[in-house]
């Protein structure tokens, strides 16, 4: 699955309507075909069973079926984690979405999808660029959420040795050199290339160390700039082994980054720029369209607030009253102030950047929003962020290969 699908999905799964039907959730890690953690799972379903009576039960149930069978005889042994929404009811709704990266295993039941593993699997895997570079050979490899999309290889010409009769030493050692710089030449243009027609954020270098620093110092300033890391392996390195250790290179990059809009929150907030910190103000926020990017803390769990069933009047962190103010009615109920975010930011196109261990979100009661405009004013002030675009490289001269279907990593 390429990053475009995904979105796709989250961006539907925000916008179902809400019925009276439980919507069960299910975020599972696999392994091999199989459930990596059967008991745990098979436990969490009897909890939620007991949590249900009468019709809501045999809705429960009828949503739980075509979830067991999909976890019965569907899953591909290369999985490593799989996201399942299932609904029975007048608005019956199904999709299971498979994954070559790991899932927690995380159940619920509720009245609308919990995408909020979804969104933090799109914000730390994405899609990143690794050229692997040995003393012979040149790879480009497009990793989309911990898949290889694309996989383009070029040989470096050989060089045959004519010491003696023909080349003085070091007439050859001269030539050598040369060969060796076009062929260094030739996979930064390439690189650059791909890097251009996919829009790529992240560039991770990995192979030889001579040659990773070769590439390093021949790359142009905007292809520089997107570097996130480089992994040194001498010798031949198989491209499992280097998309495994790139993908973990790459996470650590997106942790840096994520910490570095946190800091750029809190500029904005001190200078009295476009920024806004804590749960209320957040939240109407999003409700306002203002928002061009939510910053949250991966641990960020705020108290549930509440919505009127009957004018849906919703209010975040205040007590529930005995009925709601505005309608009269007495059917409130409880609304997730986290996944209510998340929804709204899918359904506004935001960014969306969760973020580990920051003392400064922390500060902010866990959640904040870069701001498009202020109240009242027309337009967007702020810059768009960066895009996450779906893959659009053409197919390169001299390199084999071409996009390729996911495989695992």
């Amino acid at each position: 699955m390429q990053l475009q699908e995904l979105q796709g999905h989250i961006r539907e799964l925000a916008s179902l309507p809400e019925t009276r039907s439980p919507m069960v959730s299910c975020y599972l890690r696999v392994e091999g075909g199989r459930l990596r953690h059967r008991r745990t799972f098979a436990n969490r379903v009897e909890e939620l069973r007991r949590s249900f009576a009468g019709e809501a039960a045999e809705l429960f149930e009828e949503a739980l079926t075509p979830v067991e069978r999909f976890l019965s005889g569907e899953l591909h042994r290369s999985s490593k984690g799989v996201a399942v929404f299932s609904r029975a009811g007048r608005q019956p709704f199904f999709l299971a979405l498979q994954f070559y990266v790991p899932l927690p295993t995380w159940i619920a039941a509720d009245t609308l999808p919990n995408i909020y593993h979804l969104v933090e699997l799109k914000d730390t895997y994405w899609r990143f660029v690794v050229l692997v570079c040995s003393q012979d050979t040149a790879r480009i490899l497009s990793v989309n959420l911990g898949a290889v999309t694309l996989d383009l290889l070029r040989e470096r010409p050989e060089l045959r040795r004519r010491v003696g009769r023909e080349w003085t030493r070091e007439h050859f050692q001269r030539h050598r050199a040369t060969r060796t710089g076009q062929f260094v030449g030739d996979a930064v243009k390439a690189l650059s290339e791909v890097m251009t027609a996919g829009s790529y954020d992240h560039l991770i270098l990995a192979g030889d160390p001579k040659m990773t620093a070769m590439v390093r110092r021949a790359l142009p300033s905007h292809v520089a700039s997107r570097l996130s890391g480089v992994i040194r392996k001498p010798g031949r390195t198989g491209a499992r082994d280097v998309v495994a250790e790139s993908i973990a290179s790459f996470v650590e990059a997106e942790h840096k980054e994520s910490h570095a809009t946190a800091e750029e929150l809190q500029r904005e907030l001190r200078t009295g720029g476009l920024a806004v910190v804590g749960t209320r103000s957040s939240y109407f926020a999003l409700k306002r369209g203002q928002v061009e990017t939510l910053v949250m803390d991966a641990e960020y769990s705020p108290r549930p607030g509440w919505v009127c069933r009957g004018c849906r009047l919703e209010r975040t962190v205040e007590q529930w009253p005995k009925k709601c103010p505005a309608c009269g009615s007495h059917s409130l109920e409880d609304l997730s102030i986290r996944e209510a975010m998340l929804r709204l930011a899918e359904q506004r196109g935001c960014q969306v950047e969760l973020v580990r261990d920051s003392a400064t979100l922390r500060r902010f009661g866990g959640v904040g929003c870069l701001l498009r405009f202020r109240p009242g004013q027309q337009g967007r002030t702020r810059p768009p962020g960066k895009t996450r675009q779906q893959d659009k490289t053409p197919p390169q001269r001299g390199w084999r290969g071409t996009a390729v279907t996911p495989t695992p990593v």
